[in-house]
């Protein structure tokens, strides 16, 4: 066994019952703040020669907790599905996020969970949709010509994917358009993603928990008076949406819970999808053979065909996105927490276990997928996966991903508008490596280089 996987003593973790209740599995390191370094710095390698040497199933220490780290297709299937109602959402992510983004949808299960998510779920209706696509189209086509001008998009275009993303999250969700007060948003919310990793959670100044803490405050402030606002004079935006909504009893979202929902939702609107176009520039950008197939595909499209059809008939377009999101999904791993004793994958586990889930991992399991870590989007051309959880991006079951329809669709109109309007690739020898935590990123600083049609 190599020293990656030497067994360490539990004596730094803060629920040493949880750690000795998970003995019968074997161990993955449990010194404080091991495997939060792995998952951060080489989460595939980790994971890996986890399963290796010890199997799909161990434990560790994940956030200062005893994690059980699940590794296959099946025990996502069986975890995220959650037929018998015994794996808790609220449960699993509350240590990492119950203090940034409380109350959000992930945090709320059974009942309250589908009464919430039945408020949300009109503002994703297709007819609804197609009208926000309709708005995003010129604003998105106006930017990416600001971009081809400039020549080229800094921090292998991040920081524009995460402006352009929440820029259109602040104007469907909220009809926010001051730039200055959408760069605030952006800086606020950069901040709140952050302190979900901070491994010293304590409230000193400087710190990126104190960073995160008080950027939600002020988030929190200006959406409460956004929700007042809206309240007293509804819009177009989903904000006016929510404060409208009635459940079958007529019963309506409070103040603090739209809040609570808008700081959820506001996240996920634009850094899951900033991240998912920024490892698509980059690797269209790494084989530009595709960025030719898929400028064919657009340029024979009808212009005068509605949008919404438009988008989705870029089928080669889909399997690019999707064979992006197997490579490198936006949240790498998911948590949950037992309810009650079960038994999974043939082992029992005892009630309260947290669980780490690794659709990174399964993802790119040769299992699945053949040649697990190329770029090959033909993959996709067979409608059915190897496997139901083989690929699980959006999550599944209860708490699959509000936004994924929305998301795939941001994604071809802005792949779109860039394929019309120029070629990119990468400075020579640039290879971009990856970091898979909070929310999968490059870690590298240099250019992405357009040039126009």
């Amino acid at each position: 066994m190599p020293d990656l996987l030497k067994p360490f003593p539990a004596g730094g973790t803060f629920n040493r019952r949880g750690w000795h209740a998970l003995a019968h599995l074997p161990t993955a390191g449990g010194a404080p703040f091991w495997a939060d370094f792995q998952i951060l710095r080489q989460p595939l390698v980790f994971t890996r020669r986890v399963e290796q040497h010890l199997g799909r199933m161990a434990r560790t220490v994940i956030g200062g907790q005893p994690q059980v780290l699940l590794l296959s297709a099946g025990a996502l299937e069986s975890v995220l599905l959650d037929r018998d109602r015994v794996f808790s959402s609220k449960g699993g992510w509350t240590s990492l996020m119950g203090e940034l983004f409380p109350r959000g949808l992930l945090l709320r299960d059974g009942d309250e969970h589908r009464h919430h998510r039945r408020l949300l779920l009109p503002s994703m209706k297709r007819e609804v949709l197609q009208g926000y696509l309709q708005r995003m189209e010129v604003p998105v086509r106006s930017t990416v010509q600001q971009w081809v001008q400039r020549a080229e998009l800094p921090g292998l275009g991040l920081p524009a994917m995460r402006h352009l993303a929440l820029s259109r999250a602040a104007d469907l969700l909220l009809a926010l358009h001051d730039p200055s007060e959408v760069r605030s948003a952006e800086h606020d919310f950069g901040a709140l993603v952050e302190a979900s990793t901070a491994m010293l959670r304590l409230p000193l100044i400087g710190r990126r928990w104190a960073r995160g803490l008080n950027a939600r405050t002020r988030l929190v402030a200006q959406l409460k008076s956004l929700t007042a606002a809206r309240r007293a004079h509804p819009g177009p935006d989903l904000l006016s949406q929510l404060v409208q909504a009635r459940d079958e009893e007529g019963r309506r979202l409070q103040d603090d819970e739209v809040v609570d929902h808008l700081v959820f939702l506001m996240m996920a609107a634009h850094d899951t999808t900033a991240s998912a176009l920024t490892s698509a520039l980059c690797l269209l950008a790494q084989h530009p053979e595709w960025q030719h197939r898929l400028r064919l595909e657009v340029f024979q499209e009808d212009p005068k065909q509605d949008l919404m059809p438009r988008m989705a008939a870029r089928q080669q377009m889909g399997w690019v996105i999707r064979e992006v999101l197997r490579l490198n999904p936006p949240v790498a791993f998911l948590q949950r927490q037992t309810l009650a004793s079960v038994e999974l994958e043939g082992v029992r586990l005892p009630s309260g276990a947290l669980l780490t889930l690794a659709p990174l991992h399964v993802q790119r399991d040769a299992r699945w997928w053949p040649d697990p870590d190329s770029f090959r989007p033909e993959r996709f051309r067979a409608s059915e996966l190897p496997h139901p959880f083989a690929w699980a991006p959006f999550g599944g079951g209860a708490h699959r991903c509000l936004g994924q329809h929305l998301a795939d669709a941001q994604m071809r109109l802005v792949l779109g508008e860039l394929l019309l309007q120029a070629r990119w690739s990468l400075p020579l020898g640039l290879s971009p490596q990856w970091r898979h935590a909070p929310i999968t990123h490059p870690t590298q600083g240099g250019p992405l280089l357009l040039q126009p049609l």
